[in-house]
């Protein structure tokens, strides 16, 4: 049985405001009326189906968070990759480049890139070529991008 819920204008009416103030504070200003307007979309079309109507100000709150949480997740889709190995083409002078690139790392880690993105192996491939599991080739290949990454932004 579905509770006697209020007017759904006059929740946003109590606590647009405040809501507002939270997308703001998840998102920033630029993006806060954005994520608003889908959280109360997405509230709007879940609230015939509620079957209480207690705190619907914590509901109305949460709603905004997942918001704002996929608003920073579709942001973060968007962002180009700085992926070292996306530049490299078969020129040879530019496999050099890329053997430069990879040197201060590890053996295994430098097979796993050189398998992963020279030969252009799958996972399954590369776990054969080195002996280990696919999930473990796909974490090498990922602790190696990781280390240089950061060796790159230093």
């Amino acid at each position: 049985m579905a509770a006697a819920l209020p007017p759904f204008s006059g929740l946003v009416d109590a606590h647009g405001d405040e809501l507002l103030a939270h997308a703001r504070r998840l998102t920033g200003a630029q993006h806060a009326e954005d994520v608003l307007h889908d959280a109360l979309l997405r509230a709007l079309r879940a609230y015939p189906r509620l079957r209480h109507d207690g705190n619907l100000r914590a509901w109305l709150f949460r709603i905004t968070t997942n918001a704002a949480m996929d608003h920073h997740r579709a942001a973060r889709r968007e962002l180009p990759s700085p992926d070292p190995a996306e530049h490299l083409a078969a020129d040879p002078e530019q496999l050099d480049g890329f053997e430069d690139l990879i040197a201060p790392l590890t053996e295994p880690a430098r097979a796993a890139l050189r398998l992963r993105f020279v030969d252009d192996l799958e996972y399954e491939v590369i776990a054969g070529r080195l002996d280990i599991s696919p999930e473990a080739a796909r974490q090498r290949v990922s602790s190696a991008l990781r280390t240089l990454r950061q060796r790159i932004a230093a």
